[in-house]
Formats: C-alpha cells, sequence, structure tokens
C-alpha cells in the first residue's frame, strides 16, 4: 500500500475532507491532493504531523514501496531535464554556428543565454537522491566542461 493510498483510507477513517486534513498539516489541499494520487511526496515536518495524526511510527507511513516509487518519480523528472539539457546544448550550438557563418557576434548571446540552461537543466539530470550522495566533482566537471565550451565558442564567432 503506497503512502498515497494510506492517506487517503485514513482521512477517509476519520472523516475529513482535504482541505480539513490540509489545514491540521498547515498545508494547501492541493498537496494532499497531490499526495493522495502518488504525485507527490510530503516533506519531513509533514510526514511527521501525518504520522501523529495518524497515530503511528514514520517507518509505518513510509514503506519500502513509497521509497522506491518517490525514487521512480525523481528518476523520471531527471530524465525530462536531461532532454532539456541536450536541447539547450543544441540550440546553443545551432546560435554559434549562425554566430560565426553570419559573421554576427550578437548571436553569441543567445549562446550563452542557452549555455547557462545546459547548466541548470544538466544539473538537475541526476536525480535528488543521487544528487546528494554526490560530493560535488560531477557538478565541477559539468561546471568546467560548460565553461570549456562557452570559451570555444565565443573563440570561434570572434574568429
Amino acid at each position: 500500500m503506497t503512502l498515497g493510498e494510506k492517506l487517503k483510507q485514513y482521512r477517509a477513517q476519520a472523516g475529513l475532507t482535504q482541505q480539513e486534513l490540509a489545514d491540521r498539516l498547515f498545508v494547501t489541499r492541493a498537496a494532499v491532493s497531490k499526495w493522495e494520487r502518488d504525485l507527490g511526496y510530503p516533506g519531513i515536518d509533514s510526514l511527521r504531523l501525518l504520522a501523529a495524526q495518524m497515530g503511528c511510527t514514520l517507518d509505518e507511513l513510509v514503506s519500502e514501496d513509497d521509497v522506491e516509487n518517490q525514487r521512480r518519480l525523481e528518476n523520471r523528472a531527471a530524465k525530462r531535464m536531461y532532454v532539456c539539457a541536450i536541447a539547450c546544448f543544441a540550440v546553443a550550438v545551432v546560435f554559434a554556428l549562425l554566430a560565426y557563418f553570419l559573421e554576427e557576434p550578437l548571436w553569441l548571446i543567445g549562446a550563452g543565454c542557452f549555455c547557462a540552461g545546459y547548466l541548470v537543466f544538466a544539473f538537475f539530470a541526476r536525480p535528488r537522491w543521487k544528487r546528494l550522495a554526490g560530493n560535488g566533482i560531477y557538478r565541477a566537471a559539468v561546471f568546467v566542461i560548460m565553461l570549456l565550451v562557452v570559451l570555444a565558442i565565443t573563440l570561434a564567432g570572434l574568429v
């Protein structure tokens, strides 16, 4: 049984609406709805309040299935970020090529913006649990590579 199913069952047994449960947990009704549909998970503070409301422990509330489901959600989001990062990189290359072949350096502004977008999306292309477990070398490597790409694009545009 997932966290959403447990939450929905508890709410039905207690005779509470989503709004009433949200008020007790100090969150929005939309957040409770999202949790019940297993589209998101509450933060640790909300989990503690939920466990207290339900009269159970955190371990009982969050089973192994919930942890796996959360990882699946994070992996799916990371894949979307990866696709966005690749798209930003491709558009940056197109802008750099336009700047080079049209001999118009203003296109480099677009290339730089999309390189920055690549950096942001590349950072989020790893699931959160992997980013937290890492030691920062991954982020540093991505940053150095992108700096080199931006430098190469800029030099190519000026030549």
